[in-house]
């Protein structure tokens, strides 16, 4: 929490963690600021220990930047109920009005689309409407730290490029023998991986245990008609992806290993978030549609 402390002339006090100055002193935003604009952005919202592990080295510096941009409303911040999956009660960031401005510039969008897509989320945050979806938008968010982290301990390999969920969605459509075959795709995530000269392409799946079995093999079809469609490699320029699926242990992990083997035997591969945690990405944790035993990612 914030411990910056205010004088007044004949007394000092503790500055508010809710209420911003009314003259708040100001600023020129850096390259970094535009950075963290863009990737809360992406990510829809950051917690402050998030954006210290992408953008700082540690979180009272980080602490100190996001308190600057949000005096100066480039973001908004809010201090949510524990989470479920979370479990933090620290500082919540969101693009306010300027950062708005500053995205829409940075990123070539349309500043309408970015303020509507602000306005509906922080109306949920505000009204704790949708928490366990709050849980996912930001397990999402630390998977993809988690993911960048392992990558740079790892000198031989080069994450080129992470698309984030809402620009991933995609539609296709097809014929196939029984009729036209149409849907629509949102993964949580893209990305692409190179050790050297090979190239390795990643859709993201992040699991809290909330979806049906249902639900999971409906969207386990929707990737497979994907891949059949023609529609990945016509966007991606690519023929082949495997999903990554981590989720929140080891029994809805066999859940979800079993409904997916009950449409197809490749692409998706499952491990735990706590795997992801402990850096292990890269090593013997994952397991595989239609394989037994353990693998490593590469």
């Amino acid at each position: 929490m914030d411990k910056k402390l205010k004088s007044t002339g004949k007394e000092t006090k503790r500055a508010s963690k809710r209420v911003r100055p009314k003259s708040p002193e100001p600023m020129a935003l850096t390259d970094r600021d535009k950075e963290i604009l863009t990737r809360i952005w992406e990510d829809r919202m950051l917690f402050t220990s998030q954006i210290g592990r992408i953008f700082f080295s540690g979180k009272s510096r980080a602490n100190i930047r996001l308190r600057r941009l949000w005096e100066n409303r480039y973001l908004d911040r809010y201090f949510l109920p524990t989470l479920m999956f979370h479990g933090s009660t620290e500082a919540l960031y969101l693009l306010g009005s300027k950062g708005v401005d500053v995205v829409a510039v940075t990123l070539g969008v349309e500043r309408t689309e970015i303020a509507r897509g602000m306005s509906y989320l922080k109306q949920k945050v505000r009204t704790h409407s949708f928490l366990l979806s709050l849980d996912h938008i930001l397990a999402v968010a630390d998977f993809r730290i988690a993911f960048a982290e392992a990558v740079e301990n790892h000198p031989h390999l080069t994450l080129e490029g992470w698309i984030p969920e809402r620009m991933c969605e995609d539609s296709y459509r097809f014929w196939r023998i029984g009729g036209k075959v149409a849907g629509k795709l949102r993964p949580d995530g893209y990305c692409q991986l190179r050790e050297g000269e090979k190239r390795y392409s990643f859709f993201v799946e992040v699991d809290l245990g909330t979806m049906s079995s249902k639900a999971i093999g409906h969207k386990v079809q929707r990737y497979l008609d994907y891949s059949e469609s023609g529609r990945y490699e016509e966007r991606f320029g690519s023929k082949y992806f495997r999903v990554l699926v981590a989720t929140t242990g080891a029994q809805r992990l066999a859940n979800l290993k079993q409904t997916t083997e009950e449409l197809t035997d490749s692409i998706f591969w499952f491990t735990t978030l706590e795997q992801i945690w402990q850096g292990r990405t890269f090593d013997a944790v994952w397991m595989r549609a239609g394989q037994g035993g353990l693998y490593p990612l590469l």
